[in-house]
């Protein structure tokens, strides 16, 4: 074969990866339906702001917390409250995103939060006194992080990309359980409040917030309702332990009532906030499901029972390295402490709406 053949068929296979390793990359740009991913809540979606919050005592960067995290370089305990991934994690891998950062977090500057952020505190709820004492970061105070990240996105890129990317962004709203539990434990707040007294309260302070990130240019929303909170090991301990097979029929009650009343806020400001989109995603019908029929989706272990411990009220400092019984393997429970799911269980929660979040907002 001639040396001008040669060099001919070399250019050509170079040529031919380059066209196709372009296209390649083309695809999966386009393949992703956001350009960034920003979560606001409480433990269910923190994956570190409270490391980074002075004398917060809502933390789980320890183990066995985050045993069986994975993501790339990045393993073991970070904040996440579970035995690894939670509800924004496999949010952002659904969606072909990288895991929004903690806010705070001094990594978290520069090209790294481009494709989003994350501001959930554990322990913390749309109210500012709920949990105050613990340390945490309140929804009003994690709208403000995410309207600074909006701003700061001008000097990174310019103002036309910035806008593009708060505009397109999901914002993923993951709270309100704390404020919840709050008022079902505490007498003080229920002879103040009646409970529709107390859920108006929690809503009128989560609409203005809401309306502050649209008026920052947030277009998309996705917004959890509050999951099974009475099928929790820990409130099924501190409510009735002599009745393990059932959750806690009063807060269910409770969060089936502030459910309904969210939904309905949500749909009433899609309709006044022109050009939004919002989803509501239920999650306390699946997770009513997984603890009474845990065996439908692959799950072997008794719900009402945690990884953690004795698994009845472990949770937090009281789930460490040293906490007796702690299980083996995580993936046969629902609940990993007393209180919050586990890699596995999160999983099957977001594979439930995955796929109509992204229809509805896209």
């Amino acid at each position: 074969m001639g040396k001008s053949l040669k060099s001919c068929l070399r250019f050509l296979l170079v040529l031919n990866i380059l066209i196709h390793g372009w296209n390649h990359a083309f695809v999966s740009a386009q393949s992703t339906p956001f350009p960034a991913v920003v979560f606001i809540g409480a433990s269910q979606s923190d994956v570190g702001v409270n490391n980074n919050v002075p004398n917060s005592l809502a933390r789980a960067n320890f183990l066995p917390y985050g045993r069986d995290f994975v993501n790339g370089n990045q393993t073991g305990p970070t904040g996440r409250f579970s035995n690894g991934k939670i509800l924004p994690d496999f949010v952002a891998q659904n969606i072909s995103l990288p895991f929004p950062p903690p806010y705070n977090s001094p990594s978290a500057r520069g090209a790294a939060v481009l494709q989003g952020i994350n501001t959930a505190s554990a322990g913390s709820g749309w109210l500012n006194g709920t949990n105050s004492n613990l340390g945490v970061v309140p929804g009003t105070q994690q709208v403000q992080w995410v309207r600074n990240w909006q701003q700061s996105l001008v000097g990174l890129v310019g103002t036309s990309r910035a806008s593009r990317i708060v505009r397109e962004a999901l914002y993923g709203i993951n709270t309100s359980d704390n404020d919840l539990l709050a008022y079902y434990g505490s007498t003080t707040l229920q002879q103040q409040y009646t409970e529709d007294e107390y859920i108006k309260l929690i809503l009128d302070t989560a609409v203005p917030n809401i309306r502050n990130l649209y008026s920052g240019g947030a277009r998309r929303f996705a917004v959890t309702s509050v999951s099974a909170r009475g099928c929790a090991p820990n409130e099924i301990t501190r409510y009735q332990p002599t009745m393990r097979d059932q959750c806690v029929q009063g807060l269910q009650d409770l969060v089936q009532k502030y459910n309904t009343a969210y939904k309905a806020t949500i749909q009433s400001l899609q309709s006044s906030l022109q050009g939004s989109k919002f989803y509501f995603a239920d999650t306390f019908t699946i997770t009513v499901d997984l603890f009474f029929n845990p065996g439908k989706y692959g799950l072997r272990h008794d719900t009402s029972i945690a990884c953690c411990g004795t698994g009845t009220f472990e949770v937090g400092p009281t789930c460490n390295s040293l906490s007796v019984g702690t299980c083996t393997s995580a993936a046969d429970y629902l609940f990993f402490d007393s209180e919050h799911y586990t890699q596995a269980a999160w999983s099957i929660i977001v594979g439930t709406f995955i796929a109509d979040l992204i229809r509805s907002l896209m």
